[in-house]
């Protein structure tokens, strides 16, 4: 059990105390000094705002599961003890083993002093009176959803809680599906109507002249066309100036006597 037993979160809860103090009540005949009834508790405190587990511990087989709270009234801790259980029929004696070699005696340790006495502890307090009613429940939690992420194909999903009393956002993580198989190719719709044309872009830049071709073989000549009309006789030019005179050529030979007449 953890924690003192008469601490007040411990002995007001305990059901051992309660039915104690019922047993002493039912006896007619015990000649034991009787407990006195105390006057009643005061309301208890509004109910905690958050609830949060603490330790949780394993208690002697046969002792009673207790619950305490280690926090305060508005942010509760709870403790859990359980008892462990009972236990169980001792198996079959296993196979001896082979003796293994005697190890070296070890040095005798110096013995220890004698611890001092504890002081003896408090004498007991009478019981507690009637627990008070229970105090007015704290605000119910709002849940809103947070984000949502989409994880990794075979992923694990996980869920996480933020914000702080009483509104909290729940945020998951959800994974993707596995990719399905491709599925049939569509029927090809109809040819959309042709749109307008668009406007003309503006004329580029001239490009360089090309280098000039090898020159192509002469063609045949061909047919002498049609003499054209006469023109007009052109107006006569000016006489122009008397040349020299030539040199006289040589005198020729004189030539045969003709024959006389009558």
């Amino acid at each position: 059990m953890n924690g003192n037993p008469m601490d007040q979160n411990n002995f007001c809860d305990s059901d051992i105390v309660r039915n104690a103090v019922e047993e002493m009540r039912n006896r007619k005949n015990c000649c034991c000094p009787r407990f006195i009834q105390g006057p009643t508790g005061p309301t208890g405190p509004t109910g905690p705002a958050t609830v949060t587990v603490g330790l949780t511990t394993t208690g002697i087989p046969g002792s009673a599961a207790t619950v305490t709270n280690t926090g305060t009234s508005g942010n509760a801790v709870l403790n859990f003890a359980i008892p462990a259980g009972a236990t169980g029929p001792t198996g079959a004696t296993g196979a001896t083993g082979a003796t293994g070699a005697t190890g070296p005696t070890g040095l005798a340790g110096a013995t220890g002093p004698t611890g001092a006495t504890g002081a003896t502890g408090p004498a007991g307090t009478g019981a507690t009176g009637a627990t008070g009613p229970t105090g007015a429940t704290g605000p119910s939690p709002i849940i809103t959803i947070g984000t949502v992420t989409t994880g990794t194909p075979g992923s694990t999903a996980s869920a996480s809680i933020t914000g702080t009393t009483p509104n909290f956002f729940l945020n998951l993580t959800i994974p993707a599906g596995a990719t399905g198989p491709t599925g049939a190719t569509g029927v090809t719709g109809p040819a959309g109507a042709t749109g307008p044309t668009g406007a003309a872009g503006a004329t580029g830049a001239t490009g360089p002249t090309g280098a000039a071709g090898t020159a192509g073989a002469t063609g045949p000549t061909g047919p002498t066309g049609p003499a054209g009309a006469t023109g007009a006789t052109g107006p006569t030019g000016a006489t122009g100036a008397t040349g020299a005179t030539g040199p006289t050529g040589p005198t020729g030979p004189t030539g045969p006597t003709g024959p006389t007449g009558p």
